[in-house]
């Protein structure tokens, strides 16, 4: 199954560059791998384990906790990750996957962009940015109502 994605990617990688350099596909394609593989993964690994590093509150005590048959462990033991850390992670995936997708035009588009195109290439910058601070927004929104549901519910 790899191999056939493997070989769709390089079957629409010289489509899309009209067959004129199937070997800068191959190259393309395996430098954005190791890219993946020996930078971003090293980075956003390192960025989750620094958040999972935070000083955390620990969780209250359960009520009847121990005899009655509550997991005496889970009572007053630490949280792994900060409440709501779903919140900012989310978020930051989805726009660094927009940011990965669009980078030639995010960084500033090629000369080659408007010609082949015909379409301008303005904008894709304060796009992703505008992007981005909606999806934050929306997943602060998102925060705001879960605590107040569950505020409502004590």
């Amino acid at each position: 199954m790899l191999l056939c994605s493997f070989a769709l990617t390089a079957y629409a990688g010289t489509r899309l560059l009209g067959g004129d350099d199937p070997l800068g596909v191959v190259l393309w394609v395996v430098g954005a791998a190791l890219l993946h593989d020996l930078v971003l993964l090293p980075l956003y690994t390192a960025a989750d384990r620094a958040a999972g590093a935070l000083p955390l509150p620990r969780r209250p005590a359960l009520r009847g906790s121990g005899a009655d048959g509550a997991a005496p462990d889970a009572a007053g033991t630490p949280a792994r990750y900060p409440p709501g850390i779903n919140h900012l992670r989310i978020p930051a995936l989805l726009s660094g996957l927009l940011l990965l997708v669009w980078w030639p035009l995010v960084s500033g588009p090629p000369a080659r962009y408007e010609r082949s195109t015909g379409l301008s290439a303005d904008g894709f910058t304060e796009r992703w940015l505008l992007m981005t601070a909606a999806l934050f927004a929306l997943s602060a929104g998102w925060a705001l109502l879960s605590a107040l549901r569950r505020r409502a519910r004590r």
